[in-house]
């Protein structure tokens, strides 16, 4: 009972005690003497209130800034997967007018110099025997052994020598192993093309009394073989004769820069559709 009776005159004590100040604080403050130690306060405090103000400012700046580099950042994915897209469709859209390109060309030749045929994609190609392309198409499309391919213009590019349901390999004109009934189409002197080392042909079996001329253009004569008469193997650019033979050759550059070729043309035999 006593300890509680000194405990609440202790807290009356505190409490008039701090009244008593603040009255006084206030009186002080009526009369102008507070105006001196406010001042030291304020002195005291600003730096701290600046400090923290500016660091507050500052936290501000670099959270919007990361925030800011976070949207650019995925705004920028944003933006380059949709120029992949558009890069994906123009180059698509670009194949697909060189190839109405090609097939513009084809279209333009007369009917009768345009057979039947199945546009291939070339896949491939090697040196080897001579040169050989792979391409994208086989049995599934129609295609097989003994078939022509040729460009757009109607140059003949080789012959299918070997393939499966999806691709074929063409033997190309200037191997070793090809082998080709030709025409020239000005003296009309006939005669057989063969292969020269995957760089020209020769034109052999031409007889020493038929006159035969270089810068003649050198066609498929359409004998013995699959491929239609009149189409254009290049152009004679050497005569070669001696008096021992009784046959002379002529070498012909081929028309085809078989380097550039991208898409052929297989020329469908009559009886294989």
């Amino acid at each position: 009972m006593k300890s509680n009776h000194m405990f609440s005159f202790r807290s009356l004590k505190i409490f008039f005690s701090i009244l008593a100040v603040i009255l006084l604080l206030i009186f002080f403050g009526r009369l102008g003497w507070l105006g001196a130690p406010k001042n030291i306060a304020f002195k005291i405090i600003e730096p701290f209130a600046s400090l923290f103000f500016n660091s507050h400012e500052f936290l501000s700046g670099q959270f919007a800034t990361l925030f800011t580099l976070g949207d650019l950042i995925e705004e920028s994915k944003n933006l380059r997967a949709h120029n992949l897209a558009l890069i994906g469709e123009n180059s698509a859209l670009r194949e697909k007018e060189e190839e109405n390109k090609i097939l513009r060309r084809r279209l333009e030749l007369p009917l009768e110099k345009r057979p039947e045929s199945e546009i291939a994609q070339i896949i491939g190609s090697s040196s080897q025997d001579g040169g050989y392309l792979i391409v994208n198409k086989g049995k599934n499309g129609g295609i097989s052994d003994g078939m022509f391919a040729v460009t757009s213009q109607n140059f003949l590019v080789g012959k299918g020598v070997e393939g499966n349901l999806f691709y074929s390999k063409i033997l190309l004109i200037t191997s070793n192993q090809s082998i080709v009934n030709v025409l020239s189409q000005e003296t009309r002197v006939k005669g057989v093309a063969k292969g020269n080392q995957g760089l020209s042909l020769i034109m052999e079996m031409i007889p020493i009394a038929e006159e035969i001329k270089e810068g003649e253009t050198v066609i498929t004569s359409g004998l013995n073989d699959s491929a239609p008469q009149g189409i254009i193997l290049g152009v004679i650019s050497k005569i070669i004769f001696r008096e021992t033979e009784i046959f002379k050759k002529a070498e012909i550059r081929p028309a085809v820069d078989f380097e550039s070729l991208e898409k052929i043309f297989i020329l469908k035999n009559p009886d294989s559709s």
